[in-house]
């Protein structure tokens, strides 16, 4: 059954392997719900993950700063390599549906 999605948000975070660990610890020790999703490609040549969150309306930024914190800063790659930082991306989402 299709619900409103009432301002709730969709964020992807693309994190590298090397700092999954520690963003997937702070997210369970503030008792977040997320998706796993392995990823290849695209933003990072290196192995990745991406956490799907869906964050009530006025959590957003709490929940971002909670996988900044976890994830670091970004290391500086070579010249001919991606760069090895999490990439964040807050999307609106429009229904929340759930079979």
């Amino acid at each position: 059954m299709a619900q409103e999605a009432e301002d709730k948000k969709c964020i992807l975070a693309v994190v590298p392997e090397a700092r999954i660990q520690r963003v997937e610890a702070r997210l369970r020790h503030h008792d977040r719900r997320y998706t796993r999703l392995t990823a290849q490609g695209g933003f990072m040549r290196r192995g990745s993950t991406v956490l799907m969150l869906v964050a009530p309306p006025g959590e957003v930024e709490e929940i971002v700063g909670e996988i900044r914190d976890a994830a670091g800063v970004a290391e500086r790659p070579a010249p001919h390599e991606a760069e090895v930082g999490t990439i964040v991306f807050v999307l609106p989402l429009a229904l929340d549906l759930r079979f």
